[in-house]
């Protein structure tokens, strides 16, 4: 008979790219993890580390920050419920090259790395749907960083940013979750000009804006905006 936990440590396998596994793919690597809840500011891994196994976040919302100059972080990524921290962790040498920082208190699930990668050779379906869910994270990475050199305008980046949350979340109705000073960092924007380009895309109709509930309402024209030089 399954413990409470090896039960919750199943259910929490079906999430995100795990979908995709047989039951005894999910079984034989259920055996190779463990739960950890985290607090608000808890390092669960940090830059410049040889090596960590992977971690799948159940709850909360998990930052993942590099050091800039002057002591200060630079937020690259906010990770929620149901996605790998970084999957990169299983192939990083010379150190790690981000921090994973609870910006809120919650719940990981480690997945012990010798356990992962076989189930990755045994199931190639399984990588193909960690590759697809990192695409997407790529391509923020590389709108900010082209933000951040000045070749990619603050209503680019909103209407991108928009766009990859409704992909991963499937839904034009998004839910932020946190204050707009730290979907500005994200994004690399001041809260000021975050909060004004969401105002200008509702003026356009493009978005509906309540709170911290952003609804699309034309997504080809945020496309259309995202994609503009």
């Amino acid at each position: 008979m399954q413990s409470r936990m090896q039960q919750n440590i199943l259910e929490a396998l079906r999430l995100g790219p795990f979908a995709v596994l047989d039951e005894t793919s999910r079984q034989q690597l259920a055996e190779h993890t463990h739960l950890r809840p985290f607090n608000k500011g808890e390092f669960l891994y940090r830059e410049g580390q040889e090596g960590t196994n992977a971690a799948l976040l159940l709850a909360g919302l998990v930052q993942l920050t590099r050091s800039a100059a002057r002591g200060r972080e630079c937020m690259l990524h906010l990770v929620r419920p149901g996605h790998l921290l970084d999957a990169g962790v299983l192939f990083y040498e010379g150190g790690l090259p981000t921090s994973a920082v609870g910006l809120t208190g919650g719940q990981i699930l480690w997945l012990e790395k010798p356990s992962l990668l076989a189930a990755l050779h045994q199931q190639p379906e399984l990588g193909l749907g960690i590759m697809a869910t990192f695409a997407l994270r790529q391509r923020l990475f590389i709108h900010k960083l082209a933000g951040s050199q000045g070749r990619i305008s603050a209503s680019r980046r909103v209407a991108a940013w928009l766009l990859h949350r409704s992909k991963m979340e499937k839904s034009d109705s998004l839910d932020l979750g946190v204050s707009r000073e730290v979907l500005a960092r994200l994004m690399g924007l001041s809260r000021e000009s975050l909060s004004r380009e969401l105002s200008r895309l509702a003026s356009q109709q493009l978005v509906h804006v309540e709170r911290r509930r952003v609804t699309l309402l034309q997504k080809d024209a945020l496309q259309r905006l995202a994609d503009s030089v």
